[in-house]
């Protein structure tokens, strides 16, 4: 009898012994999973916190905004050719044809009331098109429109190039259209179309 209750005894300890293990990797199942979440959620609040920051500087008259988004250096866009935020030398930050590329400021994306900075801080690219407003055929100003991409990084994000990566990166696209009464003069916003990029130039 004593032998039996022995096996007993043993049979129910691997049963348990069994049970925790599994509810201890479930539990860190779904940590990962929450965390890779928040993550990714973190990384579009910044990519979106991108599209703002580049939004108001273009809003702005010419010799009020940062260097980087000045008419001069912003990407003509071109309806027959493919456009330059899908050009991955784009966001090289080469300068040349590319040197609208723009980091947002470190201020600009902190919280008093969050711990998490990323290692990257997001980053857009613009592209403009100048189009008349014509009133009785007479021009009357501009309607700017201007095609804005934003990437924003989670604070775990890491990139050794070329190929080894960690983290989670968003792709958000907006399209503006500004009217302006003089180029270079402040303009006021008149539309505005966000979208989400599914497929990201390949870096």
């Amino acid at each position: 009898m004593r032998g039996a209750s022995l096996i007993i005894v043993l049979v129910l300890l691997v049963v348990i012994g069994l049970t925790s293990a599994a509810s201890l990797r479930n539990a860190s199942s779904n940590e990962r999973v929450s965390h890779n979440f928040r993550m990714h959620w973190l990384a579009e609040q910044y990519a979106e916190a991108a599209l703002r920051y580049c939004q108001s500087q273009l809003l702005l008259a010419d010799a009020q905004r940062v260097s980087s988004l000045q008419e001069s250096v912003l990407m003509a866009f071109s309806k027959t050719a493919a456009p330059g935020w899908a050009n991955p030398q784009t966001w090289s930050g080469s300068g040349g044809a590319y040197a609208s590329l723009t980091s947002v400021a470190q201020a600009f994306v902190e919280s008093l009331d969050s711990a998490f900075v990323p290692q990257m801080l997001p980053q857009c690219v613009v592209e403009r098109q100048a189009l008349p407003l014509l009133k009785n055929g007479v021009s009357v100003g501009s309607a700017d429109v201007y095609v804005i991409t934003a990437r924003g990084f989670s604070p775990d994000y890491r990139e050794i190039r070329p190929v080894i990566r960690s983290g989670a990166v968003v792709w958000l696209q907006c399209r503006l259209s500004i009217q302006r009464a003089a180029l270079g003069a402040a303009g006021t916003l008149a539309d505005r179309v966000w979208m989400r990029i599914i497929n990201p130039p390949a870096s």
